[in-house]
């Protein structure tokens, strides 16, 4: 009987695969598959007897790869990818991504990853200053926008005073917020009903409280990600000042369009937040799995959510050192900065705000079809790249089959939602690289 495989040294993987993954990669950023999903009856099947005691052998799987699991899975980096929150990774970020794979930089640590580190604090001091957060902001990176708002609203929690551990949130808010909430104990919340438009607004927020002086913890959208909607931040900023409350901002969609002059006056109030989320790999191009934590004072993170144990004291040395696992949970991370560091850094801030500024051009193209079709309504203008609309006579069976037979055509990847409790049509625009014609498509499937 052979000896298996080793899985580590210079034997252990074939070179010429190496480079047809490449050229897969490479392929794959040129223009992504859009995919499809497919019934569990379907799927397992062609799985079955895919592990083995022996292996198959490097090539074998690759094959296995390409033939059953990457055809039969939605593309979020697809151009044709409307749904949720898309994923359009940047290749200078994709090939980062790689190559942090292969490095596996131990980033929860100065000690183990300064440089690593150090890059990543330079692209949160940049994310900082498109805030106009003080020179003290600082935070870390971590796996995604929900363990971001958790570890930020344990911070916030820890901060409330005795008697003041209500939270107030708009009915907007994201799904792990509430989630966050539940985890941490906060079990009384004062959830504030949004008008037509969807946007938490300080009036709202100072009606519904009254003469409440309870709520310790404020939390906002910069850009919600149902509707994209930015709230009234400098609104319920001065409400949270006034109560002597937290404000949290999760901006983990909207984010990157603080980089747009003409948007960044939907953001006021944000520099006066006390905690932010932005996720890069939604509106940043990055690879999945990053999300940017910024605290206003870094120091309150650090005293809730520094571990210590007897192998890991020696990270905390007499002189200060920048430990990303002091700012949020999670101990072993990766260094997910570091894609869009090296992106920003070979493209520059320019070519950033040029692709994020197409989304918008996308938007209002849509915008323009959308109202032109007959039977078919906007739910609100949209502000950012999300936009919601109505299909005169559609319930949720009708939306449920326009998203099937959209995607089993190839026109796109869509999915309706909810608005107000009214089933209504959602298309998200981000991809850069997203043609105009895939909106006269969608559009014609709701007049046939």
């Amino acid at each position: 009987m052979d000896a298996p495989r080793p899985l580590h040294g210079p034997d252990a993987f074939p070179r010429e695969l190496s480079g047809r993954i490449a050229d897969w990669i490479d392929d794959r950023l040129a223009g992504a598959p859009l995919g499809r999903t497919v019934a569990p009856s379907e799927m397992y099947p062609l799985l079955e007897g895919a592990i083995t005691a022996e292996g198959v052998g490097a090539e074998a799987a690759w094959d296995r790869f390409t033939s059953t699991v990457a055809p039969n899975t939605v593309a979020l980096d697809s151009e044709r990818y409307l749904a949720f929150i898309p994923v359009s990774p940047s290749a200078a970020g994709v090939w980062m991504e790689a190559a942090v794979g292969a490095a596996t930089f131990s980033a929860e640590s100065w000690l183990e990853a300064a440089g690593a580190v150090a890059a990543e604090n330079q692209t949160l001091r940049w994310l900082a200053d498109l805030m106009g957060l003080p020179a003290q902001a600082g935070g870390c990176f971590m796996s995604g926008g929900s363990i971001g708002n958790l570890s930020a609203l344990t911070v916030a929690r820890d901060q409330c005073r005795p008697g003041q551990r209500v939270v107030a949130c708009a009915d907007t808010a994201h799904a792990s917020v509430f989630n966050s909430m539940h985890m941490l104990g906060l079990t009384e919340v004062v959830v504030v009903p949004t008008g037509d438009d969807g946007r938490f607004t300080g009036a709202a927020l100072a009606a519904a409280l009254g003469d409440r002086t309870d709520v310790g913890i404020v939390v906002a959208a910069g850009g919600s990600t149902n509707a994209g909607v930015v709230d009234d931040l400098a609104g319920l900023a001065d409400v949270a000042e006034r109560l002597g409350a937290w404000l949290h901002v999760d901006a983990a969609y909207g984010g990157a369009a603080l980089l747009l002059p003409e948007r960044r006056h939907l953001f006021d109030g944000i520099e006066r937040a006390n905690s932010v989320i932005v996720d890069p790999h939604k509106w940043l191009f990055a690879p999945e799995g990053s999300c940017a934590l910024l605290y206003r004072d870094p120091d309150l993170a650090r005293e809730v959510h520094t571990q210590h144990g007897p192998y890991i004291d020696v990270l905390h040395g007499d002189e200060p050192l920048w430990n990303p696992s002091d700012f949020g949970y999670q101990l072993t991370r990766r260094a997910t900065g570091l894609p869009l560091w090296f992106a920003l850094v070979a493209h520059g801030e320019d070519a950033y705000r040029a692709a994020v500024r197409v989304a918008l051009h996308l938007t209002a193209a849509a915008v323009e079809r959308l109202e032109a079709a007959p039977g078919v309504s906007l739910v609100m203008p949209p502000s950012l790249g999300v936009v919601l609309f109505r299909r005169d006579g559609w319930g949720r069976d009708e939306w449920k089959a326009w998203g099937e037979r959209v995607l089993r055509e190839g026109i796109a990847f869509v999915a309706a939602s909810t608005w107000k409790g009214e089933p209504v049509g959602r298309l998200v625009f981000m991809h850069p690289r997203t043609p105009v014609e895939v909106i006269d498509q969608i559009v014609a499937t709701l007049s046939d």
